[in-house]
């Protein structure tokens, strides 16, 4: 059967597999308290170093889009992600599709 219908093959891509790790690394990264999210434009106490501009992503699952989010904010060396915001899109069939976005920022060390 083999020959007619192909070989069983697993149902995740190399970039899948790949994925999940990197979202699994910025849940624990997020769940450890090393990455500061808020919806401010700032941090009480704390002083941006550097901006690295708007990063976003986008998922059907919610948990996919935000720690995506912090998986591109891990990926330009940010220690907090500024003005932090959610969308959801419904999609006729019944579908969700959520938006997470905000700015990769580098904050100045605390003395």
């Amino acid at each position: 059967m083999a020959l007619i219908f192909g070989s069983p093959k697993n149902n995740k891509t190399r970039e899948e597999s790949g994925q999940d790790q990197r979202l699994g690394l910025a849940k624990d990264v997020y769940l450890a308290g090393k990455i500061k999210i808020a919806t401010l434009e700032g941090l009480p106490g704390r002083t941006v170093q550097g901006v690295f501009g708007l990063i976003f992503s986008r998922s059907y699952s919610p948990d996919n889009a935000f720690y995506g989010l912090i998986s591109q904010a891990l990926d330009v060396n940010a220690d907090a992600i500024l003005g932090y915001r959610e969308n959801v899109a419904f999609h006729p069939e019944g579908d969700k599709y959520y938006t997470c976005y905000g700015t990769a920022v580098r904050l100045k060390p605390l003395r």
